[in-house]
């Protein structure tokens, strides 16, 4: 994972980017699967998202330490993905609570139809899990 410059780290609280949830989603490239993720919590959710990958050698973005402070929400597309980052994430101290992880295969291209559907269906899910655990924390409390 690439560390975050001062100025970068400095500019993750910019009071410009507003009250909109920040969600990273991250794949291999940040090119298929995570730019697909991307458009869907753009259009469906007015999130504020980027996108990036965990291989620094080919990825367009690559994961970086600024990318990672500044989301409120991170979504790998697969534990592969994850697995890749999860020591970097421990060190920086990322709560459990902010990372959500898919599992989709790579091999779809870019907004391909029945990727969508996989992202819809899966996103749908771990989101009502989601709720459903915040709901059990708060009658536990």
């Amino acid at each position: 994972m690439i560390k975050g410059t001062k100025n970068q780290l400095h500019n993750i609280n910019n009071a410009s980017q507003g009250d909109t949830k920040k969600v990273l989603t991250v794949c291999s490239a940040g090119l298929l699967r995570s730019a697909t993720l991307q458009n869907y919590l753009i259009r469906n959710y007015n999130f504020n998202v980027r996108n990036c990958g965990t291989a620094e050698a080919y990825a367009l973005v690559p994961i970086s330490e600024a990318l990672v402070k500044w989301a409120d929400m991170i979504v790998f597309v697969n534990r592969d993905n994850y697995m890749e980052v999860r020591s970097d994430l421990r060190e920086m101290e990322i709560p459990e609570e902010k990372i959500y992880l898919l599992n989709i295969p790579d091999w779809y291209g870019f907004n391909d139809a029945n990727l969508i559907s996989i992202i819809t269906h899966q996103w749908e899910h771990k989101m009502s899990e989601a709720r459903n655990n915040k709901q059990d924390e708060d009658i536990n409390k």
